[in-house]
C-alpha cells in the first residue's frame, strides 16, 4: 500500500479519479468516511471535581457528556463495490468474534466458581472457546485496518495524506494532477 496527498478540498467534493482506493481498479462507486482531525483534547482540569464528591462527580459528568470531540473531516473516496462487500464482511466477523468471546469469557468466570470438577472443565472449555474468538477477533480486525484508508491532514488545512491506498490511485491522482498543471496557464 502507498500514500498520496490531494488537496482536501478535492477529498471532501469526491473529486479523486475514479479508481479505487483500495483495489486499484476503475470504479465509478465511491464511500464516504469521517474522522476525527486535530487535538482530541480532554476534560483537563474538570478532574479535578471528582475531590469535590458526588456533585463534582456529578458535574464531571455533565462536562463529558456536552463536550466537543474536536474537529471531524468528512471525505468521499472512490471505493468498489468489492472491497466495501469485503469491509463490511470483516467488520461483521469482527463484531460476531467479540460477542462470541465476550459471551465465553464470562461464562467460564461463572462455571469456574461453581466449584465442581464438571464446571471447573466447563469454564476451562469456555476459556479456550474465549481465546480462539479473541484470535479471530484480531484477524478480522486486520481485515478491516486493511480495507481502512489513514487520513491524515497537515498544519494549513490545505493538504490531506491518504495511507494505504493502491498505488494505481496512487498513479492516477498523480496523472490527473499532471494533466492539470500542464493546462493550465497562467
Amino acid at each position: 500500500m502507498a500514500n498520496v496527498t490531494v488537496f482536501v478540498d478535492d477529498a471532501v467534493l469526491g473529486n479523486l479519479p475514479p479508481v479505487c482506493v483500495i483495489d486499484g481498479i476503475a470504479t465509478d462507486d465511491a464511500l464516504t468516511f469521517t474522522r476525527h482531525v486535530g487535538n482530541r483534547t480532554g476534560l483537563g482540569v474538570a478532574w479535578l471535581l471528582i475531590l469535590a464528591g458526588p456533585l463534582g462527580w456529578l458535574g464531571l459528568i455533565v462536562i463529558a457528556a456536552f463536550r466537543q470531540d474536536g474537529e471531524t473531516l468528512t471525505v468521499t473516496l472512490p471505493f468498489s463495490e468489492a472491497a466495501y462487500r469485503r469491509r463490511v464482511r470483516a467488520e461483521r466477523a469482527r463484531l460476531q468474534a467479540t460477542i462470541v468471546m465476550v459471551a465465553a469469557l464470562v461464562a467460564a468466570v461463572i462455571a469456574w466458581f461453581q466449584r465442581t470438577t464438571d464446571y471447573r472443565l466447563l469454564a476451562l472449555g469456555l476459556a479456550v472457546i474465549g481465546c480462539a474468538a479473541l484470535v479471530s477477533v484480531v484477524v478480522q480486525g486486520a481485515k478491516v485496518q486493511h480495507t481502512t484508508v489513514q487520513l491524515n491532514l497537515d498544519a494549513s488545512r490545505r493538504w490531506l495524506t491518504l495511507s494505504g491506498v493502491h498505488p494505481s490511485f496512487v498513479s492516477a491522482v498523480q496523472h490527473r494532477d499532471s494533466d492539470a498543471r500542464s493546462h493550465s496557464t497562467y
